[in-house]
């Protein structure tokens, strides 16, 4: 039987293809095979390493650094290995559907070989990878008990003999021996090219940070000239003058650590050697130059006009003078801490040097808590000056906190737990400078934002927006969007520093390169549950929430061509819109997957078409009327024979204002169902009619000038369109007159109304003109 030409052009691609994949195959199957091979002597390694370093918290972070690598090349080869039984499942298929069941036949047995080898790799992949993963994880519980050990470390009471016992006897008559074999070394000539190079670099990052700091102050200098000449706000020129006072105290850090890097690249940051001891120096002066930077820049002790906070003098020089003794000490600490090591000292002398950097740090905020409690209110001089600064009612909230740290610091020392109390004193200080930071940040970002105004007043401004060919109010959105999404940015960087990084308090140099001591979600729900983290995610869900619609309320939507109304409406649209969001998110914390919540909802629609029929239809119906905005929050609205204004607009009801100050609760359904009257839906002004009958024998050219003039003359009615004086009907008892207005409030249409009537009745009497109506009786 002849082989169709088709079957047998596919028979010789099948044959190039196996023939292509027999020497392709080989060599990559070789490469992944050294791949493997260096990884699981890479895992080896790494375990050995860890093993070696039980005890080390830093070397085991290096040790995650290499699994963490590990891990992601075992990945890599996964799924180059998943790739690969891809093909080969591919081509089989192609095989089998082959019709040259001779040629197909070698090609299948080849490749049924092959896909074998490749399932065989990839079960090697796999053990490697949980083999890292098994490492990387007791790697990080290693790391957290070092870490719980430490902070938790008992020693000797300060309150107890043993204490004092192990200082005075046995660290103190140690001092002397320590010191000369310290003297010793040096004489050794042993640091003698240690100290010219960190001599050389000490030097360069003063002269650094002097030639920053002069800069600064002559920019300073220059900002203040320029803000009396230019005319700049207080507020802004404020703002501008902390970043100024930020730049000069911050810049010279990066540069002066950078410069260590550069220049001493064998530096030795081992516990214990001159260069470790010479980057916790170098790592206190720059803490305590960004601390004190931060507190000047933010309470400005000599020069209230450029204060972010209002306080009086007194408290200002008060947190400055304390933080900045609270951080000398508590960095000089930690300086010392790294010298009892490279010197040898005895462990007392540096935990009682611990103690009484604690106790000086809490006598200090606590004086300043006394002080600051009973500081007298700025003067009216100062308030004057300080035309710029913000609202302090924070400060009374934070300092039940700073009691409770402090209370609790001294107690840990006293107690014997030296470790913790440096370590809640540290979180404090550290957390406290870097929260101020970011709160002068939120002070600045808000001062420069640009509204339409201020595009209007700027040439700059004004001709950036002619070059782009855009709108003032364009611009002021777009600044406004911006200062919105720097806010985010900068309050999620404060709320990482209140929760961590654990490590900022022990003077880490880079203590953000592990943050969490590698805590991920899985191991937050393994200690809270799963209940826990939903509660956390729903709270957190909500907080968001409400800060981003109190952000569109205030900030963003009043400067858009929005009315009141409309914006309500998107304001209410974003809240249930995120806490839908964050329900949904906190019930898949608990499992609930959200494609399930809708067979939920089938299974209760029932339920729901019996039972729950009004409320569903409601909710529905707001919906409805967010969406359409037949009605809008502030409208003028008839319901059903009530008049009133529309206060508010929820899901299920609509509350509106009646004139006689009650509040009448309207369910959605009966503003979709029934007729509606909204007397300002298209247009806020209203007419006003006002009908009169007057006496037959009135002169109508006096009583027209009497009725326009007074009406034109009314501060409620409005100018255009003109108000009008109609003869509606020459009746029976009189004539039968409507003056025709519209009003600029509607809310006032009573009031306009009643006062209309009073002039024009006083003037009646005095023109002589009578009232119509029935002759004395007259019985109709």
């Amino acid at each position: 039987m002849p082989v169709p030409a088709s079957a047998l052009l596919r028979g010789l691609v099948l044959g190039a293809v196996a023939l292509l994949l027999a020497l392709v195959l080989p060599a990559a199957a070789q490469t992944d095979d050294a791949r493997r091979a260096e990884l699981r002597a890479g895992i080896a390694a790494a375990q050995a390493e860890a093993n070696r370093l039980q005890g080390d918290f830093k070397g085991l972070l290096g040790v995650r650094d290499r699994i963490e690598a590990l891990i992601a090349e075992a990945r890599a080869l996964r799924r180059d290995t998943e790739s690969a039984r891809s093909r080969l499942q591919a081509q089989l298929a192609e095989i089998g559907r082959a019709t040259v069941p001779d040629a197909a036949g070698a090609e299948k047995r080849q490749a049924e070989t092959d896909l074998a080898q490749v399932e065989a790799r990839l079960r090697q992949d796999g053990q490697s990878l949980r083999a890292a993963e098994d490492l990387l994880n007791r790697v990080t519980e290693a790391r957290r008990s070092l870490f719980a050990r430490r902070l938790l470390a008992t020693s000797p009471s300060p309150l107890t003999p043993t204490f004092w016992s192990e200082l005075l006897d046995r660290a103190v008559p140690q001092v002397g021996e320590r010191m000369a074999e310290l003297g010793a070394r040096a004489t050794d000539n042993a640091w003698d090219e240690d100290f010219l190079g960190l001599a050389v670099i000490l030097i360069l990052a003063l002269a650094i940070s002097w030639i920053f700091r002069a800069v600064g102050r002559r920019l300073a200098r220059r900002w203040r000239r320029f803000v009396e000449r230019a005319g700049i706000g207080p507020r802004r020129a404020a703002a501008i003058h902390a970043l100024i006072d930020l730049g000069v105290m911050v810049v010279p850090v990066p540069l002066a650590l950078a410069l260590l890097l550069l220049l001493n690249d064998d530096t030795d940051l081992s516990p214990g050697s001159l260069d470790s001891l010479f980057v916790r120096f170098l790592a206190a002066v720059a803490g305590v130059l960004l601390g004190t930077g931060i507190l000047r820049a933010m309470v400005a002790p000599r020069d209230p006009a450029v204060r972010l906070l209002a306080v009086g003098d007194r408290a200002a020089r008060t947190i400055h003078r304390t933080g900045t003794a609270m951080l000398m000490i508590y960095a000089a600490a930690l300086v010392f801490a790294e010298f009892t090591v490279m010197a040898h000292l005895g462990v007392a002398i540096g935990e009682a040097a611990t103690i009484l950097a604690v106790l000086a740090c809490c006598a200090l905020l606590a004086g300043a808590l006394v002080r600051l409690a009973h500081a007298p209110p700025p003067g009216e001089d100062e308030a004057a000056a300080m035309a710029a600064a913000s609202p302090v009612g924070f400060l009374g909230a934070l300092a039940p906190v700073a009691w409770a740290v402090t209370a609790a610091a001294i107690a840990c020392v006293l107690l014997g737990l030296t470790a913790l109390g440096a370590f809640l004193v540290g979180r404090l200080l550290v957390t406290g400078v870097l929260v101020a930071l970011g709160w002068i940040l939120l002070i600045c970002v808000d001062a420069l934002s640009v509204g339409a105004e201020d595009v209007a007043r700027s040439a700059r401004l004004t001709g950036l927006c002619r070059t782009f060919t855009l709108r003032p109010e364009t611009l002021a959105l777009a600044s406004i969007a911006a200062s919105g999404l720097l806010h985010a940015l900068v309050v999620g960087a404060m709320v990482f520093v209140v929760i961590g990084p654990w490590s900022l308090a022990h003077g880490e140099l880079n203590p953000f390169q592990d943050a969490f001591l590698g805590t991920t979600v899985a191991d937050l729900r393994g200690w809270v549950g799963a209940a826990g983290l939903a509660l956390i995610v729903f709270g957190s869900g909500l907080l968001a929430t409400r800060l981003a619609t109190g952000w569109l309320d205030r900030r963003f939507l009043p400067h858009t061509r929005l009315d009141s109304g409309a914006r309500y409406s998107v304001i209410t649209v974003v809240g249930y819109g995120g806490l839908a969001l964050t329900l949904v998110v906190a019930l898949g914390q608990l499992g609930v997957n959200p494609q399930s919540l809708t067979v939920i909802a089938g299974a209760l629609s029932v339920g729901i078409g019996f039972g729950l029929q009004s409320i569903v239809s409601n909710f529905v119906s707001g919906l409805i009327v967010l969406a359409e905005r037949p009605i809008r929050v502030g409208d003028l609205v008839t319901v059903k024979g009530e008049e009133g204004r529309v206060r508010k607009i929820s899901v299920r009801s609509t509350l509106i204002a009646t004139g006689d100050r009650t509040d009448l609760v309207v369910p959605n359904t009966d503003l979709i169902t029934s007729i509606v009257r909204n007397k300002t839906l298209t247009d806020d002004t209203q007419r006003l009619r006002v009908p009169l009958l007057l006496d037959k024998e009135t002169d109508i050219e006096v009583l027209h000038e009497i009725l326009l003039k007074v009406v034109e003359r009314h501060p409620n009615v409005a100018a255009h369109p003109a108000p009008s004086a109609l003869l509606m009907r020459i009746g029976e008892h009189g004539l039968e007159y409507e003056v025709r207005c519209f009003l600029v409030d509607l809310a006032a249409s009573d009031a306009t109304r009643s006062e209309l009537n009073t002039i024009w009745l006083t003037l009646f009497r005095r023109a002589g003109i009578k009232l119509g109506g029935p002759p004395a009786g007259w019985r109709g």
